[in-house]
């Protein structure tokens, strides 16, 4: 008497049957899944570079790959402003910030520039250009 089948006898359609449904899905997917942003191309030497340290070129590109990681997770119409309300700061100053300081905020842990290391302590009172922040 009582049955567990479902009322009106099959006249679900799955979502491979139906074209309707199948670009439902699809749509509904795409939307969830957020385009990686297109961020510029970063020269990874430039003529200014070569007075540089090589720990301070290395933290540069630890900088900008993260960066570009998070940028990259972020919808491209907001990444500035979402950016600012992640992490407290402007993208656009996050550069002139110390480097000890943007390797905390942006969680940067490397093993070739540990926090402690005589390394990080030279290069850790300048900003990304390699002057002393004061």
């Amino acid at each position: 008497m009582n049955s567990n089948k479902p009322s009106g006898g099959g006249l679900t359609v799955g979502f491979a049957q139906s074209s309707r449904l199948r670009e439902m899905r699809e749509k509904a997917l795409g939307a969830a899944t957020p385009a990686p942003a297109v961020t510029p191309a970063i020269a990874e030497t430039s003529a200014g570079d070569t007075k540089l340290s090589p720990e301070l070129l290395l933290a540069r590109r630890l900088i900008d790959r993260r960066l570009s990681e998070l940028l990259a997770t972020l919808p491209s119409g907001k990444q500035h402003s979402l950016f600012r309300i992640r992490f407290g700061i402007e993208l656009n100053r996050i550069k002139d910030l110390p480097i000890r300081q943007v390797f905390s905020r942006l969680k940067i842990a490397d093993p070739q520039l540990p926090p402690h290391s005589p390394a990080m302590k030279r290069i850790g009172d300048l900003n990304y250009n390699g002057k002393p922040c004061g």
